[in-house]
């Protein structure tokens, strides 16, 4: 009988074990770009016995449920629009508690569920970073990240949002405005000039002359039918 309930304790111990080991440990994270890092997270320690085996949160961002859960031991993280925003988590499905919070671009929030308070209570509020780092580290992450299919969280800032748009888009510079081609005139070569023809009076003066050399005319007569042609 004691071997048997060695074997069961062994068990239980080597699933316990399995289990803490199968969660994506808490890592710390930076903003993205125009974004609000939210962390809601629950310590191990937090609950009774009864809640620890059974009691897990839901949680609304602006009333939008979002599909994974959390218990204790885990955490979630949400890069959020830098806007007021309401986040909220219900437990068991039944009792709900609601924060206003005002996120600003580039700071990191920690949002810490406690268990097991008076009168079986639990609490919902905003931590100090400082202390908050320090319990969110024993945690692991709750799961994967996926939106609910019935509410689209759109305050979500994701990865490739992350980037300014017109940093993403190849910009299209206008083509330069080209000035109208001019029309090419061509210039009519100048005429080549032509030698002046002599006049008819320096014609006639040649034609005394040779009358000269000849010896048709004397000087004397030359010099007259000379200035004869050139007063005409």
């Amino acid at each position: 009988m004691k071997n048997i309930l060695r074997t069961v304790s062994l068990l239980v111990i080597s699933l316990v074990f399995i289990g803490c080991g199968s969660k994506v440990p808490f890592k710390v994270q930076e903003p993205l770009e125009n974004a609000a890092l939210v962390y809601v997270y629950v310590t191990q320690d937090v609950g009774t016995q009864e809640s620890q085996g059974g009691s897990d949160y839901s949680i609304r961002i602006n009333n939008k449920r979002y599909l994974e859960r959390i218990r204790g031991g885990e955490f979630i993280s949400f890069n959020l629009k830098p806007q007021p925003m309401t986040i909220s988590v219900t437990r068991a499905q039944i009792e709900e508690k609601v924060l206003d919070m005002d996120f600003k671009s580039g700071q990191i929030y920690y949002l810490k569920v406690t268990d097991n308070l008076d009168g079986g209570k639990f609490d919902f509020e905003l931590m100090d970073n400082a202390q908050a780092s320090k319990e969110i580290a024993k945690t692991g992450l709750a799961g994967s990240s996926v939106e609910s299919p019935e509410n689209i969280i759109t305050e979500f800032v994701t990865g490739s949002s992350s980037v300014k748009e017109e940093d993403m888009m190849v910009k299209q510079q206008p083509a330069p405005v080209q000035a109208a081609p001019q029309p090419v005139v061509y210039a009519a070569p100048a005429p080549k000039a032509q030698p002046s023809a002599p006049s008819a009076k320096m014609e006639d003066v040649q034609k005394a002359f040779k009358l000269k050399e000849q010896g048709i005319l004397s000087d004397a007569e030359f010099q007259k039918l000379k200035t004869e042609i050139l007063s005409k």
